[in-house]
């Protein structure tokens, strides 16, 4: 009986362990662990920080763009002017604090783009925002980089926390 016992504590022991595992390659503890996508920085640069962003209000310029990127199928989605790439790669690095999971927060406010797209595929708003972003951050093996992944809205306008460490302090080698 003890031995049925002790063999079954064993078993949900090793069962939990890997669920465990499991879960922290989909969602990393803390930032820059090797990312599961190696292609997920591309993706973010696609949907997030392109060369060809407008940089106007004007929802026609907008439409072309969401056109081009065929972005259709997310009904809100934000844009950083492609003159903050330094700034919104810098999250990933000495330019956010550790925010949860493998999430950063920029240190201070960026300017980006939010376009809103009715079900009619077409730019129904487009706003312009500054505030702390948030980013998931994983490291991209072929250039070991930390580097941005996601865009995550920040809708409670969080704050980053002095007293968590850099995203740089993230990285292991």
């Amino acid at each position: 009986m003890i031995l049925k016992m002790l063999s079954f504590v064993i078993i949900l022991t090793v069962v939990f362990h890997t669920c465990l595992s499991e879960l922290d390659v989909l969602y990393p503890s803390e930032p820059c662990t090797e990312a599961k996508n190696q292609n997920a920085y591309d993706t973010f640069m696609d949907h997030h920080l392109s060369k060809h962003t407008p940089n106007t209000l004007k929802k026609r310029e907008w439409q072309k763009f969401i056109d081009r990127i065929k972005t259709w199928n997310r009904t809100i989605q934000s844009f950083f002017p492609y003159s903050e790439e330094s700034r919104v790669i810098a999250v990933c690095s000495s330019g956010g604090k550790m925010y949860e999971g493998n999430l950063c927060i920029s240190k201070k406010p960026l300017k980006f783009y939010t376009a809103k797209i009715n079900d009619r595929k077409q730019v129904e708003r487009v706003i312009i925002q500054k505030q702390h972003v948030i980013l998931g951050c994983d490291k991209i093996k072929i250039i070991n980089k930390c580097l941005p992944i996601h865009f995550k809205a920040n809708l409670n306008d969080s704050r980053p926390d002095d007293n968590k460490p850099d995203c740089s302090k993230a990285m292991v080698f």
